[in-house]
């Protein structure tokens, strides 16, 4: 499948769902809306990564200066204090908006501090070690980006991307030992902006778009539009939320039902399979996205009237 060149850089959203709005929706339109959602998510995530990289460089973030302020009381330390990590952050998340939250993370996966204050304070714990993004980022010594989860910060499905920070010591290509390491540079990404895309909408009510993780997980479907009760394939945030009183049952994340059949067909685009009954035939479609050193998959499930 060729790209359209309409599919690509789509970065007002206004004008993405105008032009959405008028395609009459036969097979090479939807096959253009699943080359625009795979770009959008694939810009927006670059452009996420990007900005948490270039900060993290920043010099304020080398030294941890009220180390000993950390308190459980706080999830971190108080909002009145480092100021210059607390402004560096506020600036990411203003020109970002697909950045709900950005923490700076100690090297043992306790929070430092986390902004908007709020996100930090309401956080049911402190210590964040058990999370896959702090376990991949540890593994890696790189940037690590995650798969779809409950965030604990913005109690939404969320993915988080990980950066390792380190002191102004040594070369920094060869700094692989924790005694370097000042922490991470966490930014939570909500997405919501393709959400709000997918709402936006104007489907014919055959036609269901689902965007899902490389494990499966769903994290939008049109034809919801929330997140469902079911089982979640990302499990983390599930034990250490359930006693804070802020997730539902609404907000538990699913797995798709033939991610199976996506993930081992790869990146075809015509794949016919019996949805409900051997009279109900239906089509589904797919475009992976490479994020990071995985697929994800916007999926298209139409049914077959011809």
């Amino acid at each position: 499948m060729t790209k359209d060149s309409t599919a690509l850089d789509f970065d007002n959203r206004s004008q993405t769902s105008d032009y959405l709005n008028k395609l009459p929706l036969n097979s090479t339109d939807k096959f253009t809306i699943l080359n625009l959602f795979a770009n959008l998510l694939d810009s927006k995530i670059s452009r996420a990564v990007d900005d948490l990289e270039i900060s993290s460089r920043d010099e304020t973030l080398k030294e941890v200066q009220f180390l000993k302020n950390v308190s459980s009381n706080y999830n971190g330390i108080h909002s009145t204090l480092d100021l210059d990590k607390r402004n560096l952050a506020k600036d990411i998340l203003q020109r970002n908006t697909d950045i709900a939250s950005i923490f700076f993370v100690l090297p043992n996966g306790d929070i430092y501090l986390g902004e908007p204050y709020m996100d930090q304070e309401q956080l049911p714990r402190i210590n964040f070690a058990d999370r896959e993004w702090y376990k991949g980022v540890v593994k890696n010594n790189q940037t690590y980006i995650s798969s779809i989860f409950m965030s604990a910060s913005i109690n939404a499905p969320a993915i988080a991307i990980a950066v390792p920070v380190y002191s102004p010591t040594g070369d920094l290509e060869s700094q692989v030992g924790s005694s370097s390491l000042s922490g991470y540079w966490v930014g939570i990404i909500n997405l919501k902006s393709l959400e709000d895309l997918f709402k936006s909408l104007s489907l014919i009510n055959q036609d269901q778009f689902i965007l899902i993780d490389h494990n499966g997980t769903e994290f939008l479907d049109n034809k919801k539009l929330k997140i469902g009760p079911a089982y979640s394939s990302s499990h983390e945030n599930d034990s250490s939320l359930s006693s804070s009183g802020n997730l539902t049952k609404q907000k538990m994340l699913e797995t798709f039902d033939y991610f199976d059949l996506v993930k081992d067909t790869g990146n075809e685009t015509g794949t016919t399979y019996d949805k409900f009954n051997v009279k109900d035939q239906v089509w589904m479609f797919w475009k992976s996205i490479n994020v990071k050193d995985s697929n994800w998959y916007v999926v298209l499930v139409t049914r077959n009237d011809s």
